[in-house]
C-alpha cells in the first residue's frame, strides 16, 4: 500500500532536487554565454565608432590642408623694401599667400598659411595663419605662432614638391621650392605623415595640384 502511495507521488510529476540543479546550472551557463557576446559586441561596435570618427577627422584636417592648397594665391606681397611672390617650401613645412582661405579658419580676405610639424606630447600637423600686411614684410613671418593641431600625433611630416610631370610622363619631387629660383610656384605638394590609429601607426601620402602653378594642366 505504502509502495503504492510512494509510486503515485513519483507519477505525479515535478522536478527532483538534481533535475532541478541541472537545470539552473545550465541555464547559468547560456546567461554568462550571452552576456559575454553583448560584451564583446559592445566593445567591437565601440572600436568600430572610434576608427570611423578617427578616419573622419583626418579627412577633415586633409580637406582643409588640400582646399588651402588649391587656393593658394601667386599675387606679389610686399616683403621688407620689395614686393615679392610669397611661398616657402621646406622638408617639414610649407609657406603661402591665399586669397580664398578655407572656411575652417574662419578668417576673410588674403591670408598668410603655414602647415607645419608641431614637436611635442601635444604636437602634430599643425596650421597657423596671419595676415599678408604686416610691418616688417611677409618674409619675416615664421608661421608657427598661435598653431592649431589639425592631426594629433602625426610624425614623420614631409613636404615634397614638383614643377609637373616630365616628358616620359614622370613627377620628380623636390625636398626644397624656392620660387625666386624657378620663377613660380610649383605645379604640385606631397605631404606624407605618419598617423596613430586604433589598429596602430598607419602612413599616409597625398598629392595636392596647384592651379596657379599648371597642376592641372593649364
Amino acid at each position: 500500500m505504502r509502495g503504492r502511495e510512494r509510486r503515485s507521488r513519483e507519477d505525479a510529476g515535478g522536478f527532483t532536487l538534481l533535475e532541478l540543479i541541472v537545470s539552473l546550472a545550465i541555464l547559468a551557463l547560456i546567461a554568462g554565454s550571452v552576456t559575454v557576446g553583448i560584451r564583446l559586441a559592445s566593445a567591437s561596435i565601440e572600436r568600430g565608432e572610434a576608427v570611423a570618427r578617427e578616419a573622419a577627422r583626418l579627412r577633415a584636417a586633409v580637406g582643409i590642408l588640400e582646399r588651402a592648397i588649391l587656393s593658394l594665391d601667386p599675387l606679389p606681397v610686399p616683403g621688407g623694401d620689395n614686393t615679392t611672390l610669397y611661398f616657402s617650401g621646406e622638408g617639414n613645412r610649407i609657406r603661402f599667400l591665399t586669397s580664398l582661405p578655407p572656411a575652417a579658419l574662419r578668417a576673410r580676405g588674403p591670408r598668410l598659411i603655414s602647415f607645419f610639424e608641431l614637436p611635442g606630447p601635444a604636437g602634430g600637423l599643425a596650421l597657423a595663419h596671419a595676415g599678408p600686411f604686416r610691418v616688417e614684410g611677409a618674409g619675416s613671418w615664421e608661421g608657427t605662432g598661435d598653431a592649431r593641431v589639425l592631426i594629433q600625433g602625426a610624425t614623420e611630416i614631409s613636404f615634397t614638391y614638383s614643377e609637373g610631370p616630365t616628358k616620359e610622363g614622370n613627377w620628380e619631387w623636390l625636398a626644397t621650392w624656392d620660387p625666386k629660383e624657378r620663377g613660380r610656384v610649383p605645379a604640385a605638394v606631397r605631404l606624407e605623415f605618419t598617423a596613430p590609429t586604433e589598429s596602430g601607426p598607419r602612413k599616409t601620402a597625398i598629392v595636392v595640384p596647384i592651379p596657379a602653378g599648371g597642376g592641372f594642366g593649364g
